[in-house]
């Protein structure tokens, strides 16, 4: 079984969602696939998508801390899904008077739910066309965004993500082997940028396409710009071993303890 490591995401401030580094061991039942393309990577659709005006640029630093913790994927991969972005007017003019509108996208079966959002932590237009999945993100250049999973689910998931074909965590080439953040049950997940270092990210910021950090990274494609990508495993976590004890009784409170379902 070959050891991995995943991130968990959060903010210090909420008692209830924590940014983590996570140990994962991947599971070890089916021998590795050949590579396929980048996750996130622009694929042919027969749906209408507008082409993409904008890119992600490299951002200012802001904090973001993470730690690990043990669990196991579990292959194969619950969703996939990828989510093209461009200028609201380009978007309107490709999918014409007809469009859909939404919030956010449900992922697995609506397990989790994906928003982007801005600065302020409201969630930035989806537009497709009705009945088909050409998600197309409407941004505008030098404004902030944040990726947000919210998981409704008891689950715990491993989110890969990637950005202009460039994953995340790593900078280097989208790829479903790489690893991913854990999103525990019940818990939000924040992915504000690019990852930098073990308590900083670089911003995710809308910009022309010439500045976009793919534009500029040794491991970016410019065909891949302007299009946002996730995968979803589920997890299996593992409790670490609790060291003998000699009197278990003593450590037991002295007032009756709620039913465990």
């Amino acid at each position: 079984m070959n050891a991995r490591e995943l991130f968990l995401a959060g903010r210090w401030k909420q008692r209830w969602s924590l940014l983590c580094l996570t140990a994962v061991l991947s599971a070890c039942s089916t021998p590795h696939a050949p590579e396929r393309q980048a996750v996130g990577a622009a694929a042919p659709s027969m749906a209408p998508q507008a082409a993409s005006t904008l890119g992600t640029q490299w951002g200012e630093g802001r904090e973001s801390r993470i730690y690990t913790v043990q669990a196991q994927r579990i292959e194969p991969e619950r969703d996939l899904q990828q989510l093209r972005y461009s200028d609201e007017r380009s978007i309107r003019q490709t999918l014409g008077s007809g469009l859909d509108a939404q919030r956010s996208i449900l992922l697995d079966r609506g397990n989790v739910e994906w928003s982007v959002q801005d600065a302020r932590g409201l969630p930035l237009p989806i537009y497709s066309t009705p009945g088909q999945k050409n998600y197309q993100l409407a941004g505008k250049a030098g404004e902030r965004y944040v990726l947000v999973y919210e998981n409704r689910s008891s689950t715990p998931y491993e989110i890969v993500t990637t950005v202009d074909g460039l994953d995340v965590l790593s900078g280097q080439a989208g790829s479903r082997r790489n690893n991913g953040y854990m999103l525990q049950p019940g818990a939000v997940l924040r992915i504000e940028g690019f990852r930098k270092s073990a308590d900083e990210v670089a911003a995710f910021r809308f910009s022309g396409k010439d500045r976009a950090y793919a534009s500029h990274a040794l491991a970016g494609d410019s065909r891949n710009i302007g299009v946002i990508g996730v995968v979803l495993y589920e997890l299996r976590t593992h409790e670490p071993a609790a060291a003998p004890n000699p009197f278990p009784a003593d450590s037991k409170g002295g007032y009756a303890q709620p039913p465990r379902y």
